[in-house]
């Protein structure tokens, strides 16, 4: 139970899988309550899927998943339904193997405005890229692959036995 003056929330579980969130706000009006439950569970939201390893959409758009493949590519599922051409794929240019490949991906914060995001990758000589991109202009499903600047290069000192390369990029 959470309290701030009059105001007061309590998260409560009532069952399993299922989460209650009580909220009341108090006043010279009375007294309001809030009652939101909900029931967790898994939905599978796609398959066909090779080596998913991350999923993100940028902000304020609901209707598609970005899902990052370990290999190189960048599939969209658009209000439930994988897109047959990946977002991005440069799998020519990414090391997959064991903890190696496309790790990640972030949208820039203004994303809806300058098309710009970042993929998190390990290059075909074993060294960490962060790369930025940009969409294309004339489809939002698809990256302009042309547009890769270098941001950050790491040299790896496991270019060349098992090592742990993995970990994630967000804003």
């Amino acid at each position: 139970m959470a309290s701030t003056g009059d105001r007061t929330a309590q998260v409560t579980a009532v069952g399993p899988g299922t989460t209650s969130i009580v909220a009341s706000f108090g006043g010279s009006g009375g007294t309001a309550t809030i009652v939101v439950s909900a029931a967790l569970g898994l939905q599978l939201v796609a398959s066909g899927l090779i080596g998913p390893l991350y999923v993100t959409q940028p902000a304020a758009d609901p209707t598609r998943l970005f899902v990052v493949e370990q290999a190189g590519r960048i599939k969209v599922i658009q209000n439930g339904t994988p897109l047959p051409t990946p977002f991005l794929d440069i799998t020519s240019l990414v090391l997959f193997s064991g903890e190696r490949g496309m790790l990640s991906m972030a949208f820039h914060p203004n994303y809806a405005n300058n098309g710009q995001f970042f993929v998190y990758y390990t290059d075909l000589s074993g060294n960490i890229q962060i790369a930025r991109y940009t969409v294309s202009s004339t489809d939002a499903n698809a990256a302009n692959a042309g547009s890769a600047q270098p941001n950050i290069s790491i040299w790896s000192i496991y270019s060349s036995s098992c090592g742990d390369a993995g970990g994630s990029s967000r804003w």
